[in-house]
């Protein structure tokens, strides 16, 4: 069973959503609450409010090294904004504060070109989950 538990990290609520009572697509948040058992998961917006949604609706920063290396292999490759939006990340990721680690999300948020190297899900698939569970 994945017990991750997810209070206090800085999550960015899909830019993506067309559908959103909490009206926080493409914002950031803290998680509040993550509650397991009930798939939902409580975040706190910086203008006061809250919002509650289900994992999958939410998105991390990957790690810095990974984050790095992909820089490192195909920067060449990719375009220029890109590059600097990725290259600001890592940077902001070395900081090693949650200001900064909001900024950096703030950023990732911003420019979807680059979602695939720089966000992930805050919490793996349901069915991964499982495969774990039956492979013991």
């Amino acid at each position: 069973m994945n017990n991750q538990n997810l209070n206090g990290t800085l999550v960015l609520v899909r830019p993506d959503l067309t559908v959103d009572p909490a009206n926080g697509q493409g914002k950031v948040a803290i998680v509040t609450y993550d509650r397991e058992q009930s798939k939902e998961i409580y975040v706190a917006f910086n203008n006061g409010k809250e919002g509650i949604y289900p994992p999958e609706f939410l998105l991390k920063l990957k790690d810095k090294k990974a984050i790095l290396d992909d820089l490192m292999a195909n920067g060449s490759a990719m375009p220029l904004d890109n590059f600097k939006d990725l290259y600001k990340i890592s940077m902001l990721l070395d900081r090693g504060t949650s200001t900064a680690q909001w900024q950096a999300l703030e950023i990732a948020g911003q420019n979807p070109a680059i979602w695939d190297k720089s966000i992930q899900p805050v919490k793996e698939a349901e069915k991964q989950v499982l495969d774990k569970a039956y492979t013991r």
